[in-house]
């Protein structure tokens, strides 16, 4: 049976979802209000009142409950250090004294992650977030807090999206006992990081920092945020830029929720990312049995990171951002087809920010020279590969079909053109192979055509490649047939761009005006341009 990834799986998730949503007013039995005599809030001491009414309560929202109670949900705050890796600490808001016992540098970083539905905090993903968050900071310079929300983020699904608003104030309190024991002038080193429902929960817990404390964090990351519930909410419903001085969002699945999408397509952050346009990532269109070939992880790990691949994408792509030499440069325009065809690739016309862990950095820098209109936040689109490292170059490619006698007389082709750049250092070891498109194309004499598109990244380009022609014939179209001679295509030259290197500028041409063969290499070099 086939059943690919980001299609059937993923719908057969969303109607497991949908029907876990139709029933819960009759499954979930909300607790007992401890504080108010309103049947339509719920009360929880310092934690606040959480109403079901007003802006929680919509024409996409119209599913909701109150918060369990926290001895339900049973949040808790591991932290860790590069000291105690192998022997992490548990912040305990009964017992405040304890936190300048636990080796937290007031003047380092602290980053908080939260997981989504369905997970707790000992998943392997958070932990090598965890892992890769301390080793890019001097030892001792930065503390990591997982907050483990798994009692609450159970089915049905409604009980969870209730759960994470009190385990976002919840955190708030957690944060706020940190400023105070740690005698932190601010929360500017403050960081949360939250995948699906955990990035809303991180927009409640920047809301409550402000209400009830008068601070601001510094940071909220949000790894593609939950859509069902959350879309075309207001603005309190769910994570937005309000909620922290910078607020980046990476967006890896925001289709349509009945067309498996897990994720919000609505700009929400400071800098909203769509690597992939934002939904159908590379390496996520498998087979399962295909998926299933030769994994170790247990048998629900592989499917639900199978079912859910173009969601956990997000966390896949940050993670690997905080230590790759490969920057992940997102690039604004109109739309991402505008993108894909290269109408959007230099970074001296058009916004360019490194996705994930080092965007603050960019868009500072954007910001501090003017480049940023508060009132219009960015859109980034950026191309990523299909397996790790994910992380790839972005090459605008401009070929000219030639239009001497030769080639108009061959006339119009079909098929796609592929070429492999070489490091000029390492020819042998670093080559980067680029397709000018996945489908065949028509390429007609005389006519230019462009495209963007990935490949690793290459500095120090050799001023030649080789360059390919795969002929897609057609037994049903007359006009594809090649009998008297080899298919096969002439071009004057190819143009090669770099969005991550604009010192990249290369124009390939073909020894004396020769085709490209199908089947053939022909090489391709700077000096045979004239």
């Amino acid at each position: 049976m086939f059943i690919a990834a980001n299609t059937t799986g993923s719908l057969m998730l969303h109607t497991m979802l949908f029907l876990a949503n139709q029933t819960s007013n009759n499954s979930v039995d909300p607790p007992p209000s401890e504080s108010s005599a309103n049947k339509d809030v719920k009360c929880y001491g310092v934690y606040g009142c959480f109403p079901l009414d007003g802006p929680w309560q919509s024409k996409t929202r119209q599913f909701n409950v109150h918060p369990q109670k926290p001895s339900i949900i049973e949040p808790h705050y591991t932290l860790f250090t590069t000291r105690n890796m192998s022997r992490p600490t548990f912040l305990d808001l009964n017992d405040p004294e304890a936190v300048t016992k636990m080796g937290i540098n007031p003047k380092g970083k602290i980053f908080f992650v939260s997981h989504g539905y369905l997970e707790n905090g000992n998943v392997d993903w958070m932990r090598e977030l965890c892992k890769t968050l301390l080793s890019s900071e001097p030892e001792g310079n930065a503390a990591v807090v997982l907050i483990d929300w798994g009692g609450g983020s159970n089915p049905p699904y409604v009980q969870a999206v209730a759960n994470i608003r009190l385990v976002g104030a919840i955190t708030a309190h957690v944060i706020h006992m940190l400023y105070e024991e740690l005698h932190l002038p601010n929360l500017k080193n403050v960081h949360i990081i939250g995948h699906s429902l955990g990035s809303h929960l991180a927009g409640y817990a920047g809301t409550h920092l402000q209400r009830d404390f008068g601070l601001k964090l510094a940071r909220i990351t949000g790894l593609d945020p939950a859509a069902p519930l959350f879309s075309e909410t207001a603005h309190i419903v769910r994570l937005d830029r309000s909620d922290a001085d910078f607020v980046d969002v990476i967006h890896t699945d925001s289709n349509p929720l009945m067309s498996g999408g897990l994720g919000l397509y609505e700009r929400v952050g400071h800098v909203d990312f769509y690597p992939n346009g934002g939904d159908e990532n590379p390496g996520c269109d498998i087979r399962l049995q295909d998926y299933m070939k030769d994994r170790k992880t247990p048998i629900f790990v592989t499917m639900q990171e199978f079912f859910s691949c173009n969601h956990i994408r997000s966390y896949q792509y940050f993670t690997e951002s905080i230590t790759s030499e490969c920057p992940f440069m997102g690039i604004t325009c109109e739309t991402y087809e505008a993108y894909k065809e290269g109408v959007c690739s230099s970074c001296d016309e058009d916004l360019c920010i490194r996705m994930g862990y080092h965007s603050l950095e960019d868009y500072n820098k954007l910001q501090s020279m003017g480049e940023i209109e508060e009132d219009k936040p960015p859109v980034l689109y950026l191309m990523t590969g299909d397996k790790r490292p994910y992380c790839r170059g972005h090459y605008k490619l401009t070929v000219r079909v030639s239009s001497h006698e030769a080639s108009t007389l061959h006339g119009g082709e079909i098929g796609t053109i592929s070429l492999r750049l070489h490091s000029l250092k390492n020819r042998k070891s670093l080559t980067s192979d680029l397709r000018f498109s996945d489908k065949p194309a028509y390429f007609e004499p005389g006519f230019e055509y462009s495209v963007l598109v990935p490949g690793k990244s290459i500095n120090d380009v050799a001023p030649s490649a080789s360059v390919h022609w795969e002929y897609q014939m057609s037994i049903l179209n007359p006009l594809t047939w090649r009998i008297l001679a080899a298919p096969r295509i002439y071009l004057d030259y190819i143009l090669i761009e770099s969005i991550e290197y604009p010192n990249l500028y290369l124009k390939l041409c073909p020894l004396d005006k020769s085709a490209v063969i199908s089947g053939m290499a022909n090489i391709f070099h700077e000096k045979y341009c004239k």
